[in-house]
């Protein structure tokens, strides 16, 4: 039996979405869009990076601490990729868009 995690999430993604809402999905998204959220997934793991490097634990540091940590590192790093011009999304959308511009 198939204990991998991985392909039991794959399994429960496929039946949830048809085919139809896939569809409607790669329509919808635009290339710019998933350049800008690769950038912010890259930003992310900086910032995940970064908290790692802390020198000594803090008074309040806990399971929770970490989630809320985490959480709001996803959003900052949302913001950071939408405000500041990384080049990353750029490179991504001149790579696979040819004359494509990222807003």
């Amino acid at each position: 039996m198939n204990n991998n995690p991985v392909n039991k999430i794959k399994l429960n993604f496929e039946n949830q979405i048809s085919e139809s809402k896939i569809k409607n999905f790669n329509k919808n998204q635009s290339l710019e869009d998933v350049a800008q959220e690769f950038e912010s997934l890259f930003v992310f793991q900086m910032l995940k990076s970064a908290r790692k490097a802390k020198l000594a634990d803090g008074i309040l540091d806990g399971q929770a601490h970490e989630t809320y940590q985490t959480l709001l590192d996803q959003e900052y790093s949302k913001t950071l990729a939408k405000n500041q011009n990384f080049g990353i999304a750029d490179a991504l959308v001149r790579q696979f868009g040819g004359k494509e511009k990222i807003k």
